[in-house]
């Protein structure tokens, strides 16, 4: 078959195929893998009465119906998601990440090292978000800790920093907590994440 056979209003039929499937892929990529991915539940949905270990001797009362990203719960005799120092819950596009390492200080000490540490990744990022004056929050321990709510381009949220009392030595355990996500979510969960930064606790 001559060239000008192959050819169909100035297109060569033996590219057609080719073409064709690399649009199909293309399309798969960018379309109806990250729609699939975007409806995909984590598979660690937490309900009543779970506790997730936060660290040794601190738990979390996470809200069911939300899902463990990362971390473990207490008595949970399957591998954790990752480490017992972080700990993230997810519902939807609004997160909830605590950290907890041993911290020497105040809650406002720990708070202005967290931020510290975050202009350094915004700056890097090229990101920019407005912060609120700080605040006090209490546990239903009555342990007292200090937070501030952030306002981004695209999200908005909390960081919130307690220091609990470790037994037996003279180091606390700081936690960190982050909530982040955008204003209409965040807003419409604002009691869900106050009952489980509330619910925060050391066993003692």
């Amino acid at each position: 078959m001559t060239s000008a056979g192959r050819r169909v209003a100035g297109i060569d039929r033996g590219t057609v195929k080719p073409a064709l499937l690399v649009l199909a892929l293309a399309v798969l990529m960018g379309i109806v893998l990250p729609s699939i991915d975007s409806e995909t539940a984590y598979r660690d949905e937490v309900h009543s009465g779970d506790l997730a270990e936060v660290a040794g001797g601190i738990t979390l009362v996470p809200t069911p119906g939300w899902d463990l990203a990362s971390g473990a719960l207490v008595g949970d005799t399957r591998s954790p998601v990752g480490s017992t120092a972080t700990t993230q819950l997810v519902d939807g596009s609004v997160s909830l990440e605590v950290r907890a390492a041993p911290f020497e200080g105040t809650p406002s000490a720990l708070l202005t090292r967290v931020n510290e540490i975050n202009d350094d990744l915004d700056h890097a990022r090229g990101s920019v978000a407005a912060t609120t004056g700080r605040y006090v929050v209490t546990t239903r321990q009555g342990v007292v800790g200090v937070a501030e709510d952030f306002v981004g381009v695209d999200k908005q949220g909390s960081i919130v920093a307690f220091v609990f009392g470790s037994r037996g030595q003279s180091t606390g355990e700081g936690v960190e907590i982050v909530v982040s996500g955008p204003k209409g979510p965040v807003s419409r969960r604002r009691d869900d994440i106050v009952a489980m930064i509330r619910s925060i606790r050391t066993v003692r």
